[in-house]
């Protein structure tokens, strides 16, 4: 029965790890997609 809990806990943290990695790649490439300089930023 341990050498299932050890299973089921790493499989656990392996899919979270994922979840968390691709939650943070997608969250980067959205929120700094900018199509054009802002109007505070030009000169």
């Amino acid at each position: 029965m341990k050498g299932l809990a050890n299973r089921l806990f790493f499989l656990a943290v392996t899919v979270m790890t994922f979840l968390a990695v691709i939650a943070s790649a997608s969250a980067c490439g959205l929120h700094q997609y900018q199509p054009e300089v802002p109007e505070s930023l030009r000169k």
